[in-house]
């Protein structure tokens, strides 16, 4: 198989600016040319990569497969020639994670902290949860970090669960350290969290039980932080995972409400596309693996704790 490097920085381009004539120019050539690169690329490979009757165009499954191992050939080589020179490897070739902001702190950087490899150097993107799993989809990044998503538990997507816990139904602790608010006695405020959000997924799933709060919304975000941040100024009750909030239960900031009743479950999962990654990203795989199967998780239930 012979294939031009430049053809794949093309491919790259098209892919990133899903446009023809635009990716050209970014590459300093002719569209024609260009359009001759694309095809050369396709014929070598022996698949469609690009979906030509999408506006904007799109990448075709083989595509967004291509689209991974193009980036890791072309970070291969890039760093084949810096080491050649004894150059700094530059940070443009990091291993690539999306995670949403639930997840990005502590869990994140405690899990790049505890697994990451010498000279390992990361690229973090934080987004809400559809667009991380999209980034994963179109091979914008290496691993997803994220919780529970069942069309990532299905082939060809691969998975390792790094840990668990609960959303608890929690409130600001009064003097004596009990929950300042409870909602089975007053109608109560509550930081709600907006429809397309995976929390809001996760409670839905536990209508029933929810339904037997005495609440109204006071407030309305898809960010587990904000809603921490409400709870910790007195603002109302919230559903907050309990990994994000470990010091403040501890010190007794925060208060779990009846938390034997209102446990939402969650588990934590790194995905990754099956795409070959480059040596850097496939090390961090392997070496969290190899945790996992020692019975390494990144988080338990709070409740484990106490």
């Amino acid at each position: 198989m012979n294939i031009d490097t430049k053809w794949l920085q093309d491919f790259l381009a098209l892919a990133e600016l899903q446009h023809f004539t635009r990716a050209a120019e970014s590459r300093h050539i002719t569209q024609p040319a260009f359009g001759r690169h694309i095809r050369s690329l396709e014929k070598a490979v022996g698949k469609t990569l690009i979906d030509r009757a999408t506006t904007p165009i799109t990448l075709t499954p083989a595509g967004r497969q291509f689209k991974n191992i193009a980036y890791n050939m072309i970070s291969q080589m890039e760093d084949g020639l810096n080491l050649l020179n004894n150059l700094e490897k530059p940070l443009s070739n990091p291993i690539r994670i999306a995670s949403p902001h639930s997840l990005s702190s502590p869990i994140l950087l405690d899990l790049i902290e505890h697994n990451s490899l010498e000279q390992q150097r990361f690229s973090i993107d934080i987004l809400r949860v559809d667009f991380a799993i999209q980034s994963l989809m179109d091979g914008n990044c290496d691993f997803f970090l994220g919780f529970e998503i069942l069309s990532l538990l299905q082939p060809p997507f691969q998975n390792i669960k790094i840990g668990h816990g609960n959303f608890l139904l929690t409130s600001l602790a009064d003097n004596e350290g009990k929950p300042l608010f409870n909602p089975h006695i007053s109608n109560t405020p509550i930081i709600g969290y907006s429809t397309e959000s995976y929390s809001a997924r996760l409670i839905e799933q536990y209508q029933p039980e929810v339904t037997k709060l005495n609440t109204y919304q006071v407030f309305e975000s898809s960010m587990c932080h904000l809603h921490k941040e409400m709870a910790l100024r007195g603002k109302g009750i919230a559903w907050l995972p309990d990994a994000l909030i470990q010091e403040e239960l501890k010190a007794g900031k925060l208060v779990a409400i009846e938390p034997l009743l209102y446990r939402l479950p969650y588990q934590i999962r790194l995905y990754r596309n099956p795409a070959p990654l480059r040596k850097e990203a496939e090390d961090f795989w392997q070496n969290i693996s190899l945790q996992v199967q020692s019975d390494w998780q990144i988080n338990y239930p709070w409740e484990v704790h106490n």
